[in-house]
């Protein structure tokens, strides 16, 4: 039985170029650590806005209600 060998041959600057993409989302990730994955949402505004749910059309709205 046959066995098919494939080999991807890649230039070097192409290796460096994905070498630096992997270890910058490597240090993103470890910095991402420190502050937990889903960091504290803060909003700095004094307004107030109001949301309206409406059907798929927009017609039928609850008006804040």
């Amino acid at each position: 039985m046959k066995t098919v060998k494939y080999e991807i041959k890649l230039e070097k600057s192409v290796k460096i170029i994905l070498g630096v993409l992997a270890v910058g989302v490597l240090l993103h990730a470890l910095l991402m650590t420190g502050q937990g994955l889903f960091s504290k949402a803060e909003a700095y505004s004094d307004e107030v806005y109001r949301v309206t749910l409406c059907d798929q059309y927009g017609y039928k709205c609850n008006n804040g209600q």
